[in-house]
């Protein structure tokens, strides 16, 4: 019969053969997940490939060798990311600007003479401040669409613009008294992109739109919409929705430039280590 000690070294050495088998199972299940995000990435499934790496890595964490091997895997997997991503995102930018060029000619810039950020206004729009009641549609230098709205000789206490069409009508978000600026009995007040969100939408399904109610907290006043000033309206939101397009592409491009640079400096930095484990 095997003594104490015999049987101790056995179970050591059983025990040994066992952790080295399970780790060896371990590493074959971690070279299938590098195998198979080799193939994802051959097939330019990106995203998926960054997938199994993920999940090669919060599984087999203690297969730091096969780990260090998926590291080029993911910087390829992040430079076709970014490569795919330059070119949608590069067509989307040059449709934009397409449609920025298109209606850049239709509008003239307004300097402001008191220091504030000039506007932008249809060509066919009258430059001077508005004088009667009613409303401008502008587009700001940010390439934001909003309305000036101006309530003449009235104190009505003016909140919110309403436009109708029939029985159909959308309104603005109510503003707050602190945003009306008051002149010798007059009102007038800026509504921005926040408060008109929809606005420009619907006055673009809505050619019959025909009138406008500025509401306010003491009373209201009416002013009739013809056609000119519904165009007006609709062709500023159109240039303004042209302007944010052509922004945000030009931003995303420059971020997934980014990420190619940066995903291109990550490969040429890692060298895969062979696997000299069969040797």
């Amino acid at each position: 019969m095997l003594n104490v000690t015999a049987k101790s070294i056995l179970a050591a050495v059983a025990m040994s053969l066992a952790l080295t088998a399970c780790g060896d199972k371990d590493k074959e299940k971690a070279l299938e997940l590098y195998s198979q995000t080799e193939a994802a990435i051959e097939a330019r499934n990106y995203s998926g490939a960054l997938v199994l790496l993920d999940t090669l890595n919060s599984r087999y964490p203690g297969q730091t060798e096969v780990r260090r091997q998926a590291l080029c895997l993911r910087a390829a997997a992040m430079e076709g990311i970014a490569m795919d991503s330059i070119e949608s995102v590069s067509e989307a930018l040059a449709q934009a600007t397409l449609d920025v060029d298109k209606w850049r000619p239709k509008f003239k810039h307004i300097s402001s003479s008191v220091g504030l950020d000039g506007y932008f206004i249809p060509a066919g729009a009258p430059e001077k401040v508005m004088t009667t009641t009613g409303i401008q549609p502008r587009v700001s230098e940010k390439g934001l669409f909003y309305i000036v709205a101006n309530v003449e000789g009235k104190a009505i206490g003016l909140k919110s613009l309403e436009f109708v069409d029939g029985a159909a009508s959308i309104s603005s978000s109510a503003i707050s008294a602190s945003r009306v600026v008051k002149v010798e009995g007059s009102e007038s007040a800026s509504f921005n992109p926040e408060d008109l969100e929809g606005i420009g939408a619907w006055l673009k399904d809505h050619p019959g739109t025909s009138k406008l109610i500025l509401h306010g907290s003491r009373s209201t006043a009416t002013v009739k919409i013809n056609d000119k000033l519904r165009l007006q309206l609709v062709d500023c939101y159109e240039y303004s929705c042209a302007l944010q397009a052509q922004r945000l592409a030009s931003i995303k491009r420059e971020k997934f430039e980014r990420l190619l640079a940066t995903a291109r400096d990550q490969k040429a930095n890692l060298t895969p280590v062979p696997d000299d484990s069969s040797k």
